[in-house]
């Protein structure tokens, strides 16, 4: 077994010894976190509790969290620590234990477990904390010498925003000795590489609001991080994280493919293909956009990296089974996700070194044509965004030829792209339900879990436990909104992709509207009701009531997207990934991840796949087991989803079994009816279904019903075998119409033609022709063709007037391009002058102008050619 293998396994028992909850490791995609793109640090999982916005199921946790961070992306491979992937070692407390017990865990785990020698421990506090100073020099033994205090910048954490739980933090350092003279006297944060941090404990105890004022917190929290890679390094006695066994074998295979290797490559590429194989094992996939084109820009620069040194093929995906090889003792889903990752993976290999070559060629190009040494901006992010082309690649590149790049412009342009990106996401951001305040926290604490009962009843007689939303202790009238917490409720809380029940909360003297539901941590499901009738009180006994036809749409939807997922595995195979679902009584949307679009032929037999499985009424069994026993079984978990120690397993036959925790009928036969009304891709290896159940298929059917009658009426069909027949009818006598006005329009042209090479005003060698015609821009493109074959050296300026503007086109023979007279730059100068706008390519542009006299516009381009 590999000493990193070890290590996981160590502290792991180390922390459920001491009392801990052992969770395993979430998605590097953050679950129900709109506002982060990765899992950075072991607490993300964990931020609703860390927040006050819900109730952890046990108040001490540990996990070894995959983390993904990019903030130190330029830096991986130039130096021996930085990476991009990383595993995180962390024990956490809720309110449990605090400073003296956090501090006790991790010098007992380091130096007992892992029998570090306690004189190669060093230790940093923050400035103002003497507790923990005293704690790890008079209880742990550390000599006050190797203790430093260190300012806000290095040992306080958070707020998490501008206000929020923060707390000083202590870090424990490990100590590789002097390797020069300069060393001797170096400390922890010193800028010397004596010292490598190894595990951060950080203690939340205030509370800042927005004057930066702190206030101690009623429940204090404890959040730790270790990363792995270091502590191996440590245990191994080696000089750096590449030199472990998490890193070691893949080097070699790195080495085995790039002949002329140099070191950063070594670093980047081993450290790229983990955060790549990992990512894209959770669902992620290379886009233009997001989460994808963060991993589109890692394998980008491993790629890049390498055809520096020699490597014109596709070659990362054949690292991928070296990193599952390492990793899969710790993370066995890699194996089965392997063969995807690397199909997607070599297709977009290919697909970049393609736009590598066609960047080279369009680079030299433009160092031929270049009046100037500077490549512009425009052009630099042209080839950023358009073709993918690395920036630091076109300075190097520009540079051997004697060029600058513009990198100020560059920057704006980039700029601009993210201020884009953060609209995007500022849009796309759900609001939060409801956070709490410390108050209501600390009330929490003593209120008994809801029992969900939705399983197995609709309906059930409730206690209306408490009031959120600074609403404890009021009585609560008509038309007025409130959250509240039930002992038990059938109403199930939007989670997995399924929407919420609704319905009403009763009794005789108070009827309060269901119309959403939602999960608060662990412990609580939250109601959002409005009073209809009568005063609503806390300590209340009611019937809470969910809406029968609502949830049973919503069911048929909910077990037909189980049904459906497993016939995409059966006709595309077995790399498909669900990678986001919305499941509502209307309709279902299940997102998933393909290569390729999926056929007319595909989509039959998925759909007919489906509707076998209903009509073959398979029983659909629910039970609950354990997460390591439900995989045992072959049961398929989401990526996006975080799983407790007992998990629901939803088996149809055998026909699907997977992890999930909505509601379901008890029978397939239940759903009626499947069809797929829409299919799509959303992004690059991202595809997207919409079906309907049951009564909804059937309306959709009727719908298309209407549809097909209403076409038969209007061709004048007998019936609906008529309907292709008169469409083909239709077409030809349209195509037979379509030439007769292309052979009008050719004749109008010429004869047009003929008049306008008599209107052509000469600018020394350079014909100028601007007139106002009256034809579509299909018409008029032909006219400049025409015109163009007649004359040489011919600017074409033609307008039409629509809604009291001009709309222009400009035409250019391709003599005057090659002396870069070009289209676009005429758009640009008469805009400019005209106060328009326009734009397009160097022979042909338009624009768009208020009406003039066009003797002006004629005027203008006569001066203009006369300077040239």
């Amino acid at each position: 077994m590999r000493i990193s293998q070890q290590i996981r396994e160590k502290f792991t028992q180390y922390f459920v010894r001491n009392g801990h909850l052992h969770l395993p490791s979430a998605s590097l995609v953050p679950a129900d976190d709109p506002t982060l793109l990765f899992t950075t640090a072991g607490m993300v999982p964990f931020k609703p509790y860390f927040l006050g916005q819900g109730i952890p199921p046990k108040r001490c946790i540990t996990t070894i969290q995959k983390c993904f961070r990019t903030t130190d992306i330029e830096r991986v491979g130039l130096t021996p620590r930085h990476l991009t992937f990383l595993e995180m070692l962390g024990n956490f407390s809720f309110g449990d234990y605090f400073k003296k017990e956090a501090i006790g865990f991790a010098y007992e785990f380091l130096t007992k477990e892992l029998e570090i020698p306690l004189s190669r421990i060093w230790i940093s506090v923050y400035e103002e904390d003497d507790e923990a100073f005293e704690i790890w020099n008079k209880i742990m033994g550390i000599p006050k010498e190797r203790i430093v205090r260190l300012g806000k910048e290095d040992n306080f954490w958070g707020p998490p925003g501008p206000t929020g739980p923060c707390g000083p933090c202590s870090e424990i350092y490990y100590d590789f000795g002097p390797k020069s003279k300069g060393e001797g006297n170096c400390k922890p944060g010193d800028p010397c590489d004596r010292f490598m941090e190894i595990w951060n404990l950080v203690f939340m105890a205030y509370y800042m609001d927005e004057e930066g004022k702190l206030s101690p917190l009623p429940q204090k929290n404890i959040d730790t991080g270790m990363g792995l890679e270091r502590i191996v390094t440590v245990v191994e006695n080696v000089s750096n994280v590449f030199e472990t066994d998490l890193f070691q074998p893949i080097i070699q295979k790195v080495k085995e493919i790039i002949n002329d290797s140099d070191l950063v490559a070594e670093r980047m590429v081993s450290d790229h293909i983990r955060a790549i194989t990992f990512l894209m094992s959770d669902g992620v996939v290379p886009t233009n956009e997001g989460r994808g084109y963060v991993l589109r820009r890692l394998i980008r620069r491993a790629l890049r990296r390498a055809y520096k040194l020699g490597v014109k093929e596709p070659f990362l995906y054949k690292i991928v089974p070296t990193v599952v090889d390492v990793m899969e003792d710790a993370y066995p889903e890699l194996k089965e996700k392997s063969d995807y990752i690397m199909k997607v993976l070599i297709k977009e290999e290919e697909q970049f070194i393609r736009t590598l070559e066609q960047g080279l060629n369009l680079l030299e190009d433009y160092f031929r044509k270049s009046t100037s040494k500077v490549v512009n901006s425009e052009f630099a992010f042209k080839l950023y965004d358009t073709y993918g082309f690395p920036i630091e690649l076109t300075q190097e590149i520009a540079e051997e030829v004697g060029f600058k790049v513009d990198i100020e412009g560059f920057n704006k342009e980039m700029e601009k792209q993210r201020e884009k990106a953060r609209l995007s996401t500022q849009e796309k951001l759900e609001s939060i339900f409801i956070s709490l305040s410390d108050d209501e926290v600390y009330q929490l604490r003593e209120i008994p879990n809801t029992e969900f009962v939705g399983y197995d009843t609709l309906s059930s007689e409730s206690n209306v436990l408490f009031f959120l939303g600074n609403k404890h202790n009021r009585e609560i009238k008509e038309e007025e909104e409130v959250y509240f917490i039930l002992d038990k409720t059938p109403f199930y809380p939007e989670s997995g992709g399924q929407v919420a029940d609704a319905g009403k909360v009763f009794n005789d003297n108070v009827e309060v509207i269901v119309s959403d539901v939602r999960k608060l941590g662990d412990k609580f499901i939250l109601h959002k009701g409005k009073v209809v009738k009568g005063i609503f009180k806390e300590g209340m006994n009611v019937k809470a009531e969910v809406d029968k036809e609502r949830r049973y749409h919503t069911m048929r939807h909910h077990t037909a997207t189980h049904l459906l997922h497993s016939a995409l595995r059966k006709i595309l195979g077995n790399h498909i990934m669900q990678s986001g679902s919305l499941v509502s009584p209307e309709f279902l949307r299940f997102d998933f991840t393909h290569h390729s679009p999926i056929t007319d032929e595909e989509l039959r037999l998925i759909e007919r796949e489906i509707n076998k499985n209903i009509l073959s009424n398979f029983k659909v069994d629910k039970f609950w087991t354990t997460l390591d026993e439900a995989r045992k079984m072959g049961a398929i978990a989401l990526f996006t989803e975080k799983y407790q120690k007992d998990v629901r397993v939803i088996k149809i036959d055998d026909v699907s079994m997977e992890l999930c925790g909505g509601i379901h009928v008890d029978y397939t036969g239940e759903i009626g009816s499947f069809y797929i009304f829409r299919e799509e891709g959303i992004g690059s290896g991202i595809r997207r279904i919409f079906a309907v159940c049951g009564i909804k298929a059937w309306e959709y059917q009727k719908e298309k019903e209407n549809i097909l009658k209403r076409s038969m009426d209007l061709l004048g069909a007998n019936n609906m075998e008529e309907i292709p027949l008169r469409i083909e009818r239709l077409i030809s006598e349209l195509k037979e119409k379509d030439k007769k006005i292309e052979n009008l329009e050719e004749e109008i042209i010429k004869k047009e033609s003929s008049n306008l090479l008599n209107k052509i005003e000469m600018v020394g060698d350079i014909a100028i022709l601007c007139e106002i015609v009256d034809m579509d821009d299909e018409a008029i493109k032909r006219l400049g063709d025409y015109l163009k074959s007649k004359k040489e050296n011919l600017v074409i300026v033609l307008l039409k007037e629509i809604d009291g503007r001009f709309a222009g086109t400009v035409m250019i023979s391709p003599k005057l391009v090659d002396r870069n007279i070009l289209a676009k730059d005429i758009v640009r100068v008469i805009t400019e002058e005209f106060k328009g706008r326009g734009g397009g390519r160097d022979t042909l542009a338009q624009f768009n102008i208020p009406k003039i006299d066009i003797t002006k516009i004629k005027e203008y381009l006569k001066d203009y050619f006369k300077n040239k």
